[in-house]
C-alpha cells in the first residue's frame, strides 16, 4: 500500500532536531524537486535509462532527510524500473511521482510561510 507523500511525524521530528537549519533543507528540497522530477520527464522521453537511474536515485535518497517516505516510494519505484536498462517508466508510475512532488512542495512552501 502507498504512503502519504510525506511522513508528518518525521517531517515535525526532523524539524525540531534541526532547529533553524531545516529551513535551508527545506529550500534545497525545494529548489531541486522540481528540477529532478523535470530531468526524469526529460530522461523517459530521450529514452535514457541511465540518467532515469541517477536522478530517481537522488530524488529518493533528499527525500529521506523531509520525511518525504511517499515521494521516495514513488521515485525508488522508477529507479528500480530504470537500474535494469529500461527507460519504459509506465505514465501512471511517472503521475504518481508528479503529484507526489506536488504535495511535498506544497507542504514545503507552507512550513516556509510560517
Amino acid at each position: 500500500m502507498s504512503q502519504a507523500a510525506i511522513d508528518t511525524h518525521a517531517f515535525a521530528e526532523m524539524k525540531e532536531l534541526m532547529g533553524d537549519a531545516f529551513k535551508d533543507v527545506i529550500m534545497m528540497c525545494l529548489q531541486s524537486l522540481p528540477v529532478q522530477l523535470n530531468d526524469i520527464e526529460t530522461a523517459i522521453q530521450n529514452q535514457n535509462a541511465e540518467e532515469i537511474f541517477n536522478v530517481s536515485h537522488k530524488m529518493k535518497s533528499s527525500c529521506g532527510s523531509i520525511g518525504a517516505f511517499g515521494l521516495a516510494e514513488k521515485a525508488e519505484a522508477i529507479e528500480l524500473i530504470s537500474r535494469d536498462g529500461s527507460a519504459d517508466i509506465p505514465a501512471k508510475i511517472f503521475n504518481e511521482l508528479c503529484d507526489a512532488t506536488k504535495q511535498v512542495v506544497s507542504i514545503l512552501d507552507a512550513e516556509l510561510k510560517d
